[in-house]
């Protein structure tokens, strides 16, 4: 079943130009809201692997807040499914069970909720990724797109580690067929 979506990997870390040039002052410290943007940056990269319009994370971040997709805990995954679904991605949050997790990404790439760096100790959910891909065998190596500064060097977890940090909750979007996906 070996499939990797092709999705392009976003940072959550806003550049001072981008933040400056949409008028992200007015919602206050960049690398505050750097710190909180992982949905955005997570949401920007399923539009792109979608070939929708996928504004800068500092006007998705701006749109999320307009929307009340954010709460002081965190990005609402309602919020950023109906976000996805504005801009032409049916997006839909629900529980999804980690042993249905290989077939989901096989067959679209999914929004997750994670432990940054993926721990094994018990702690779940608080971050956003993009889970675009998972291979093949007993313990498969899922492939993801973290918009965290960790992530820009680290791209693959064995499913056992992930599930461990994995809350159960996702985003999930339409099949996009296999012109999206390589074997």
């Amino acid at each position: 079943m070996s499939v990797v979506h092709d999705v392009p990997l976003c940072r959550q870390l806003i550049d001072p130009a981008e933040w400056n040039q949409h008028g992200g002052s007015e919602l206050g410290d960049r690398m505050e809201w750097s710190n909180r943007a992982c949905g955005m940056a997570a949401l920007r990269m399923i539009l792109l692997a979608y070939q929708r319009p996928a504004p800068v994370v500092t006007e998705l971040v701006k749109l999320g807040v307009e929307r009340n997709a954010l709460t002081p805990r965190g990005w609402l995954h309602a919020g950023i499914a109906a976000l996805a679904t504005e801009f032409g991605v049916l997006g839909r949050a629900e529980p999804v069970a980690a042993e249905e997790l290989p077939d989901r990404i096989a067959a679209a790439p999914l929004i997750i909720s994670v432990t940054e760096q993926f721990p094994t100790d018990g702690r779940t959910g608080g971050h956003l990724v993009v889970a675009c891909g998972v291979g093949d065998g007993p313990d498969p190596a899922v492939h993801f797109r973290d918009p965290s500064a960790w992530g820009q060097t680290n791209d693959q977890v064995r499913l056992t580690r992930l599930v461990k940090s994995y809350s159960g909750r996702a985003i999930t979007f339409e099949p996009y067929g296999r012109a999206g996906a390589r074997a």
